[in-house]
């Protein structure tokens, strides 16, 4: 998965290259079903100067998180809010610029950085997705939905994500004829009465396999974050005379329980929303929607932790101030999102 901080707002620019496949059925099909009405705005062509100051760009605002825009005046280096913006550059209300200002909020959900004169994210046009997959997410994604249709012609469907396994299941000389005699029983129990409906079938599970190969990518971005955990047990033994580095360890520990078990679930919920290979394709507009529901909510999940997981993919488990700093930051991270609260109340 291309996932750079330095390339988001790049690849944003241009999401029809950033797909990495020409556009599909399911980009045509059901892409304007996800919007509740069509975004004529295509690109952040602002009209204020102010947009178009040297550097201009806009982001989260580390400690808020609220969107700014950042601008450079002189040797001067502004963040401006966006209630600031509006007031010291006199945008009114309702304004095409305004408007815009909307937008960009909505589209760092997506993208780390937008810089006026970008086209807008993929997600907010017309469903797709803003950012790149690897070759091999396609891959995995193709070949567990080919054994969920091969498996379903015994009535027992299996869900199949381990990309080597899978690898081996689809190479099997008997596959690709298991499937053929699949994709006829599953036109029949579709009561698809065209002559193409191989065709038609094997179009419909590529669309699936487009979307499901960011739910892969996503996937495989996740398990980083349940590598931190391993290393967290690893520094126990790295730094076991230190008494209060452990503590917090063993705080750390508990604390990043909560959001594995969370992201656990939602690709749970991915992987059942194909499970069932006749359902899905039976109405595939509303699965892939469903899918790229859960492909954006995990993707602004994961946005939040990606600073962290460069540091801890580089870092080595040994004694040094970058890992000390690193361990602190992400200590603070876990716990301002993840500390369970209690609410005491007084009996009645």
């Amino acid at each position: 998965m291309t996932d750079s901080s330095n390339t988001d707002a790049k690849s944003a620019a241009d999401p029809s290259a950033k797909s990495g496949t020409a556009t599909t059925s399911s980009d045509n099909g059901s892409a304007g079903d996800s919007q509740t009405e069509p975004m004529r705005d295509t690109h952040f062509d602002f009209q204020h100067k102010v947009f178009s100051l040297p550097g201009a760009f806009f982001c989260a605002d580390p400690t808020s998180k609220d969107p700014v825009l950042n601008i450079l005046l002189g040797d001067l280096k502004a963040a401006l809010a966006f209630p600031t913006l509006l007031e010291s550059f006199q945008i009114e209300q309702g304004s095409h610029d305004e408007r815009l200002l909307e937008i960009v909020e909505q589209g760092l959900a997506y993208v780390k950085q937008i810089r006026p004169g970008e086209q807008i994210p993929g997600e907010l046009l017309d469903g797709r997705a803003s950012w790149s997959v690897d070759d091999r997410h396609r891959r995995v994604a193709k070949g567990r939905l080919t054994m969920q249709v091969v498996s379903s012609m015994t009535g027992a469907e299996m869900i199949v994500s381990d990309a080597y396994q899978l690898d081996q299941l689809v190479e099997d000389p008997g596959t690709q004829a298991r499937l053929k005699l699949a994709l006829q029983k599953l036109a029949v129990k579709l009561k698809l009465n065209m002559a193409d409906s191989e065709q038609y079938l094997t179009d419909r599970l590529d669309d699936l396999a487009q979307e499901l190969s960011y739910i892969e990518a996503l996937r495989d971005r996740f398990k980083h974050i349940r590598k931190m955990e391993t290393n967290f047990a690893t520094l126990i033994t790295v730094y076991r005379t230190d008494r209060v580095f452990c503590s917090e360890i063993n705080r750390m520990q508990g604390l990043i329980k909560k959001p594995l078990r969370e992201y656990d679930m939602i690709f749970d919920q991915a992987d059942a929303q194909t499970g069932e290979i006749v359902g899905a394709l039976k109405d595939i507009h509303a699965t892939i929607q469903f899918i790229r529901k859960i492909r954006d909510d995990l993707r602004t999940k994961l946005l939040e932790w990606e600073d962290l997981l460069k540091g801890w993919d580089s870092v080595m488990m040994e004694r040094s101030p970058r890992l000390e700093h690193l361990q602190k930051a992400t200590y603070r991270f876990l716990a301002s999102r993840f500390i369970e609260t209690t609410v005491w109340k007084r009996g009645g």
